[in-house]
């Protein structure tokens, strides 16, 4: 019998037992459907709020309500990603981001990277979006500036 290191850390592929350091990457569909359901916890109360402001004919409450849509929506993103790795629609389908090759939540700070970094992911007509289709680790543009993966929880 010898004794060798365990195995590196893997990404992909069936899990099988509570083995450290192995962690099953998240479909496609998954981050997709996640998107849509923070979608609709975040627009509908926003969109709310942009449509009282068109109703209101004031400038001044429009702009305030279009601030609130976009600092909202970003306060949501980066702070649960920040802190779990997880936003409610993540939560809902089972799925969290970490550090390319630990479990590690990614933190305020690289959260708030990666949120603007999908600004690149869009930019090449989507292309950054669609890319986890055919990527190795099912990483997007944004994944691999940040150099996160999205896992199974």
């Amino acid at each position: 019998m010898t004794d060798l290191p365990p195995p590196p850390p893997s990404f992909g592929g069936q899990v099988f037992g509570e083995q450290a350091g192995y962690f099953e990457l998240s479909g496609w569909w998954r981050r997709v459907g996640a998107v849509l359901l923070d979608g609709l916890i975040v627009g509908v109360p926003t969109q709310i709020l942009v449509a009282v402001g068109t109703a209101s004919d004031s400038a001044g409450f429009l702009a305030f309500a279009y601030l609130v849509s976009i600092v909202g929506g970003a306060l949501y993103s980066i702070l649960l990603v920040g802190r779990s790795g997880q936003t409610v629609g993540k939560m809902v389908l089972g799925i969290r981001i970490v550090r390319d090759g630990s479990n590690a939540p990614i933190g305020y700070g690289l959260a708030t990277g990666r949120y603007f970094a999908t600004i690149l992911s869009a930019l090449p007509c989507y292309l950054g979006f669609l890319w986890p289709l055919w990527d190795d680790k099912n990483q997007t543009f944004h994944d691999k500036i940040c150099s996160t993966v999205v896992v199974k929880t």
